[in-house]
């Protein structure tokens, strides 16, 4: 696409410009993955959150999450054209080349920060973090419920990164597995989302396995396993806790219903689910 024709494309900028290049590593997820670093670290630490560890695993989930994002669309370029064809790769206002290298930056700032922030633990743990990233679109994402499941686990990491930031690993695996089913919903919606796209690139995502409506109810699952995690991980003892319950109960119910019909527009699911990541962030905060 030459830089004239990039221009007049509604949401793309001239080919190689830095809006562009940024809007290559979608900042709202980049955001995402840093918010949970912190709120990992505050949970796990307290005032501890604002020590240097902290802000060096805040870099490391922003290099992994552009990382990430990059080489998404790198492998997904066929696919983008016709389910995503605003995005950079797809429409040209980024070049695969140019893509790489921002790919490649992204990656070495992940590990160079991961060893500054917890050392060899933190460095391996990105490495694999890295390959998987570099796996999913060409293998995990053919096999159905594996990819969403491996995208799930990898992005409610960062707040196990906080807490191993500030010396307490152990106590951000809680939140690990709240995040992990909500992600996994996320991921489905996405896959219902993308469903004719995908079975014109030769994926075979688990709508294309179980059919539509039975994704809709894996969804509308894997919200209420999520709202139940909160309930009985992170819900404290006593009468506050008490107080907090009911709500809840009320929360998986609404959930379950907007988990089960709101894919059913065929838009916009996705983009829910991550307002809940935040609103559910927000609540840890508040519950702290």
């Amino acid at each position: 696409m030459s830089d004239a024709v990039a221009s007049r494309v509604p949401g793309v900028t001239q080919r190689g410009g830095p809006a562009a290049l940024l809007a290559l590593v979608r900042p709202p997820n980049v955001l995402l993955a840093a918010a949970g670093v912190a709120v990992g670290a505050w949970w796990a630490g307290g005032a501890a959150w604002t020590s240097g560890p902290s802000w060096w695993a805040v870099v490391a989930a922003i290099g992994i999450a552009a990382f990430v994002n990059v080489t998404n669309d790198l492998a997904d370029v066929a696919i983008d054209r016709v389910a995503h064809p605003r995005r950079p790769v797809a429409s040209g206002a980024v070049s695969t080349r140019a893509a790489r290298a921002l790919a490649a930056v992204a990656a070495l700032g992940a590990l160079a920060a991961s060893a500054a922030a917890g050392g060899l633990a933190l460095l391996l743990a990105t490495s694999i973090v890295l390959a998987a990233a570099v796996l999913y679109s060409p293998r995990l994402k053919r096999h159905g419920a594996a990819g969403n499941v491996a995208v799930a686990l990898v992005a409610s990491l960062p707040f196990a990164y906080g807490a191993h930031a500030v010396g307490r690993l152990a106590a951000g695996l809680a939140l690990v597995a709240v995040a992990v089913p909500l992600h996994f919903a996320r991921e489905l919606a996405k896959d219902l989302d993308d469903a004719a796209a995908d079975a014109l690139g030769g994926r075979v995502t688990l709508p294309h396995r179980v059919g539509t409506a039975a994704t809709r109810r894996t969804i509308a699952l894997a919200v209420v396993v999520h709202f139940a995690c909160v309930m009985f991980l992170l819900v404290p003892a006593g009468p506050r806790g008490l107080a907090l319950r009911p709500a809840l109960v009320v929360a998986a119910v609404a959930a379950r219903r907007a988990g089960r019909d709101a894919p059913a527009a065929g838009t916009g699911a996705p983009t829910l689910f991550k307002l809940s990541m935040l609103l559910a962030m927000g609540g840890l905060l508040a519950l702290r």
